[in-house]
């Protein structure tokens, strides 16, 4: 990260907001708006608030040092050819546009200013906001600065791959869509996030967008690799908005709280596949989980195959009945309970087939199915990409079992 970079980073922080869903890395790209989703959480923790307050006491620091007028000269540094200009302009239109589009869940328009990959990312996650019946409003937008992040001083010619940094504003809501209520809104004063961009030798296409909040914890590149061998899509801080409604380990979730991390999607068959980190409770590893996710044809009120081994401290509400089944040796090893419109279908879930393949893999996670989603779920403190192809694999087989 340059000077600049480091500079807008710290007044991000000072104003106590955090970027969200929809980062990338390494320029894969990622959909969200540029505030989609709250502070980055993580898998195993987040930092001390010991730390905290260093960090806010050099962030003071630097905010005093360096004035508004000072960050503003910085901005404007790599800003005096006709190439430099040009960047400004054309980057901002598209920063403008692709605010506007995601709030229309718009991926046609989408789709005329991003590379082909970029575009693929940002229509699933679009697709998974429809199927929440959710939408992200983005309102009030402004942008205080653009950093073009290196200088271009070729006068002949553009570069290839360029990285412009945006500090800006606006009101971020989060709108449910199916009764119009608003789930979340927050009026952010500053934010910063730096975008790559693809010069095609005509026009600038956007590749991808990264925030501050992605640390080490978040960016682990052993799952970029395994999200592109299996054509899925890979965002280290992907934040709230997409957090589930239903669901054993999301009744007790906030926007304004929870959130979600090392987060992988795409599509398996025709079905729209998740894999990430879930922190209900950020600070608390009783509340961090690995969750896999996919959608199901059917819609079911609850289904919950328990591991005994590794249960969760989440219990089911009353509405559900627990299940004894023929064959004691899995019993011994898994509760099962369903919600009592649902005993069938927990037992279309649990035929000998699947049954067998639970026992035999005597498997550390815990399965629900509600409304028209597979979870797969364990508590975790550590992730690995190894963790991340179990539970694809997983997700595969109970989600051919219930499409039967």
């Amino acid at each position: 990260m340059n000077f600049i970079s480091i500079i807008l980073s710290i007044m991000l922080v000072l104003f106590g907001f955090a970027g969200g869903g929809g980062s990338s890395s390494g320029g894969g790209g990622g959909g969200g708006s540029s505030f989609s989703g709250g502070s980055s959480g993580g898998g195993s923790g987040d930092g001390d608030p010991i730390v905290a307050l260093i960090i806010a006491a050099i962030i003071i620091i630097w905010a005093i040092k360096y004035n508004k007028k000072t960050i503003q000269a910085l901005a404007n540094k790599n800003n005096s050819t006709p190439q430099e200009k040009w960047i400004h302009e054309e980057a901002k239109r598209i920063f403008e546009a692709y605010q506007a589009d995601w709030t229309a869940l718009d991926g046609n328009k989408i789709a005329t200013y991003t590379t082909e990959r970029y575009h693929t990312h940002a229509e699933l996650m679009l697709d998974l906001f429809r199927k929440l019946h959710r939408y992200n409003k983005v309102s009030d937008l402004k942008v205080h600065y653009v950093v073009l992040n290196q200088p271009v001083n070729d006068q002949t010619q553009l570069p290839a791959r360029v990285t412009v940094t945006f500090n800006f504003g606006g009101l971020d809501q989060v709108i449910d869509t199916s009764n119009n209520k608003m789930l979340y809104s927050a009026k952010v004063p500053t934010a910063n996030e730096t975008w790559t961009f693809i010069y095609d030798g005509a026009t600038l296409k956007l590749d991808g967008i990264s925030q501050p909040t992605e640390s080490a914890p978040h960016l682990i590149r052993s799952l970029a690799t395994f999200a592109d061998e299996n054509h899925l899509f890979y965002s280290p801080d992907w934040g709230r908005y997409a957090l589930p409604s239903r669901g054993l380990i999301f009744g007790g979730n906030s926007m304004k709280i929870s959130d979600i991390n090392n987060h992988i999607i795409g599509e398996w068959g025709n079905n729209l596949i998740q894999l990430y980190t879930y922190a209900e409770t950020p600070g608390n590893p009783s509340s961090y989980y690995l969750v896999g996710q996919i959608n199901v044809p059917k819609e079911y009120l609850g289904v919950i195959v328990e591991s005994k081994k590794y249960k969760t401290t989440k219990r089911p509400d009353k509405s559900y009945e627990k299940f004894e089944l023929e064959w004691p040796d899995f019993n011994n090893r898994y509760n099962v309970y369903a919600a009592k419109r649902d005993a069938l279908p927990a037992f279309e879930l649990l035929n000998p087939k699947f049954m067998e393949y639970l026992y035999d893999k005597n498997l550390n996670y815990n399965i629900e199915v509600v409304d028209n989603v597979i979870y797969i779920f364990a508590n975790v403190s550590s992730i690995t990409e190894k963790d991340y192809a179990e539970l694809l694999d997983i997700l595969n087989y109970a989600h051919k079992e219930l499409e039967r």
